[in-house]
């Protein structure tokens, strides 16, 4: 038994349970957050100065990350059978990857440095992560606190990538107790703890609340339309009445109406919107109350040229372009803003600039399939009332890009999704709680119009005040302030992620004059 238990393989295993275990609806029990790198940096040592270590230190690493993958995002497979597959297979090699590449590069350094590495070497590929063509951050170790905000009230310094760095330095000392089993590493693994945590509770209490805010009355709606079943097959005129007859008993002067993503789904082109039946239905609402719209739409706009890769030709020799948008609507004003951090294989298809025909792989879902157009930078809605950063389903999970919106004015962030593809698995509730963490970032109010659900309302502490259960037809109100003001992070973004890069270099430095010197 003793002999299994100490096998690489089975450690391996127990690292990705670990991960696993820890996250957000998939386990939940988020401690052992700080011990599930360990048994892995178990394996890394034992391999480290055996031949066609970096290989072998891959392959269990591959295991392990792979359980890791299935066991948190498994109900992709929900959606796309084949997608689930490419995100388990192709996420996990871009992990490992990373972390086989930190083993050759660390393994002739000293057993300390040697994990340091390893450990920067994660963070590093976290941070990349957020930012390039195949970003899939989903599973970034930040954000496996979003069930326990009270926990990473510094998050507003840090973001996410404070997260991270707490959870692999708080493995760093795990590891170090295991090698050297002495009182100072305990302690250092307990102080890694016990700091963090108690700075959050004196940052909470402490904390000031804005005085004589101006309060924005919000309706969040949450038609519960079928995606599969009913959104993309029934007349969408019929369908946005339903959804406008759902607002009907809320509608009131400058109160603000939220719609899930993609609710009006009479595609059409932006400058023709006031032609549509869709637009006829809303215009009625907004002449007899005053009210504003926010709520999500398919939309096209029409060039002379192509514009990017997201364009189509026309036989006309013109070019159109699809967008995943979020449309403000009022008496005095009509806005669109376009969706821009793109759904792997759904909505974007990762360097079809450079090889066009990856564009044929794409995914149906329904709607609009391939590449999407996109904004280029991020943009809010201004109105007389008040500034709102419209965020579309999968830009929730983007501190930074949430972080634009907010260094450009926006008072109240206001997410639009629809989580239906998925059913009813972890997939949406974890999702649902990711608000927390964008609204600690932001220290902004933070509502929630989920087509199928979690419609819900975040306070600046990232505490639920009140949600609408999934797979359910409703409404929720709040009156929520309108917060001005901007956070160390909304000011400098994922700094940590280049500070952690400069740190790798560093380190790498460091390794190459060990090796020289050897």
């Amino acid at each position: 038994m003793k002999h299994i238990i100490q096998h690489s393989l089975f450690l391996s295993i127990v690292s990705g349970i670990l991960l696993m275990l820890a996250f957000p609806f998939s386990g939940s029990l988020t401690p052992l957050v700080f011990v599930a790198w360990v048994p892995l940096w178990c394996v890394a040592l034992r391999l480290k100065n055996t031949k066609r270590g970096a290989l072998r230190f891959f392959a269990y690493s591959y295991l392990s990350l792979f359980l890791f993958n299935i066991g948190t995002t498994w109900w992709i497979w929900n959606s796309t059978a084949g997608g689930a597959m490419m995100a388990f297979v192709c996420n996990t090699l871009l992990m490992a990857g990373s972390l086989g590449l930190g083993f050759r590069a660390f393994r002739r350094l000293t057993t300390p440095w040697f994990i340091a590495g390893l450990s920067l070497t994660w963070v590093v590929f976290e941070f990349a992560h957020l930012n390039w063509e195949l970003s899939w951050p989903w599973l970034t170790m930040g954000n496996f606190f979003s069930l326990r905000p009270s926990w990473v009230q510094w998050y507003e310094y840090t973001g996410i990538l404070g997260g991270s760095l707490w959870v692999m330095a708080a493995n760093w000392t795990g590891i170090r107790f295991m090698e050297q089993k002495r009182y100072g590493n305990v302690m250092a693994f307990v102080g890694l703890l016990i700091v963090p945590y108690f700075l959050s509770r004196g940052i909470q209490a402490l904390r000031e609340q804005p005085s004589n805010p101006r309060l924005q009355t919000t309706v969040l709606l949450q038609p519960n339309i079928d995606p599969y079943t009913e959104k993309f097959t029934t007349d969408p005129v019929a369908q946005l009445k339903r959804i406008v007859s759902q607002a009907q008993p809320y509608l009131q002067p400058k109160a603000l109406i939220v719609g899930p993503e993609t609710a009006l789904q009479e595609a059409f082109v932006e400058d023709n919107y006031q032609q549509t039946e869709s637009s006829k239905v809303l215009n009625k609402t907004l002449r007899e109350s005053e009210t504003h719209w926010l709520i999500g739409a398919s939309t096209f706009k029409v060039f002379s040229k192509k514009q990017s890769s997201a364009c189509r030709s026309l036989p006309n020799g013109l070019f159109y372009e699809s967008y995943n948008t979020a449309a403000f609507l009022s008496n005095e004003q009509t806005d669109f803003i376009h969706k821009s951090k793109l759904v792997l294989g759904v909505e974007k298809i990762p360097f079809s600039s450079w090889l066009p025909f990856l564009e044929e792989l794409s995914i149906d879902n329904g709607g609009t399939s391939g590449s999407l157009g996109t904004e280029r930078s991020p943009r809010i809605f201004r109105a007389e009332q008040g500034a709102y950063a419209p965020i579309i389903c999968y830009e929730s999970i983007y501190g930074a890009f949430v972080g634009e919106q907010c260094r450009q004015g926006a008072e109240l962030l206001c997410i639009i999704t629809n989580d239906g593809w998925w059913g009813s698995t972890p997939g949406h509730r974890q999702h649902n709680q990711f608000a927390a963490l964008r609204a600690i970032e932001t220290r902004k109010f933070v509502v929630r119009s989920g087509n199928t659900g979690i419609s819900s309302v975040w306070n600046p502490q990232g505490e639920c005040l009140k949600q609408l259960s999934y797979n359910t037809k409703g409404v929720l109100t709040a009156k929520v302030p309108l917060i001005k003001g901007k956070t160390f992070y909304v000011r400098f973004g994922d700094y940590l992620g280049w500070v952690s890069v400069v740190g790798l270099m560093v380190l790498l430095g460091y390794g190459f004059w060990v090796r020289r010197r050897k």
